[in-house]
């Protein structure tokens, strides 16, 4: 502990409560708002009321005779400990605060503090403004680990991008995955896909369109031979599909002739019988390209 300076004696104070008790130390907040800091024994001999209110310079510097003014309220234990408190009635600030940190409410008294686990704004929040740069940026708990940001380029135009959620039926965690690049691109539809059609790009900037047509594969079931043509289920083939299709296994080395698609079922043409455990493996495009 170091007091540079102490008096409790102001001119007009003999019998008011409250008074004002008037302290200069060297060290910071954190040391002087220690239970024990001061004590009713270290004081004498001044008598120290639980009313008094301490206007106390701290974190002085005896070179530059520069400090920190605070007040600070006093609680004293019954055994002489003194804590000092910094009060912070209505529209204090709590301190300490931080350089350049935001500030926000404590409490519903007008008390103001920094750093906030939660800062909330009931209306928008913007960063930067027209013809001034400004992005929103947000670090992972590890330290020295890079950060998120979102941040604007120039428009054609005077027009907005807006980035939007469609309504989720549960929470979600959408991840960006690593391009291995230091450049990247988004890919987006401006348009709705039809479900279960392929998609291709549409040019060269990252835009997707709905490739009109679907692609399936699978591998039919086995053909026990006997014949040179069987007809194979091939769930989602149209009589209008455009078919490859292969041999993947048979008893008798055959090619395969001709394929006939019909609905959910090529009819597979030989050139002589397969044999038995014949697979055929087949890919279906659903429309012309």
């Amino acid at each position: 502990m170091s007091i540079v300076s102490m008096n409790f004696g102001f001119a007009g104070q003999e019998g008011i409560h409250p008074r004002r008790v008037q302290m200069v130390v060297t060290d910071g907040l954190t040391a002087l708002t220690t239970a024990g800091y001061i004590t009713v024994q270290s004081l004498l001999p001044n008598t120290v009321y639980p009313t008094d209110i301490f206007d106390i310079i701290y974190s002085y510097n005896t070179s530059t005779n520069a400090g920190t003014y605070a007040v600070f309220l006093p609680t004293i234990a019954s055994n002489g400990s003194i804590t000092l408190a910094l009060d912070v009635s209505e529209g204090n600030v709590l301190l300490p605060v931080i350089a350049d940190h935001m500030a926000a409410f404590s409490g519903t008294t007008g008390k103001i503090k920094s750093d906030a686990s939660t800062i909330i704004n009931s209306g928008n929040v913007q960063a930067g403004l027209s013809g001034t740069a400004g992005y929103l940026a947000s670090f992972p708990s590890a330290a020295s680990k890079g950060s998120l940001r979102v941040t604007a380029v120039a428009n054609t135009g005077n027009t907005l991008t807006t980035i939007s959620n469609s309504a989720m039926g549960q929470a979600s965690v959408i991840s960006i995955p690593d391009p291995a690049a230091a450049t990247a691109t988004f890919a987006v539809c401006p348009a709705a896909l039809v479900s279960g059609n392929a998609v291709k790009a549409s040019g060269t900037a990252g835009l997707l369109v709905d490739a009109a047509y679907a692609l399936k594969a699978n591998t039919t079931a086995a053909y026990a031979g006997g014949g040179t043509s069987n007809a194979f289920v091939a769930t989602g083939v149209t009589a209008t599909s455009i078919v490859t299709a292969s041999i993947l296994a048979s008893t008798n080395a055959v090619s395969i002739v001709k394929v006939v698609p019909t609905a959910n079922t090529l009819t597979v043409s030989f050139s002589a019988d397969p044999g038995a455990a014949t697979t055929v493996s087949w890919i279906a495009i659903s429309a012309a390209v």
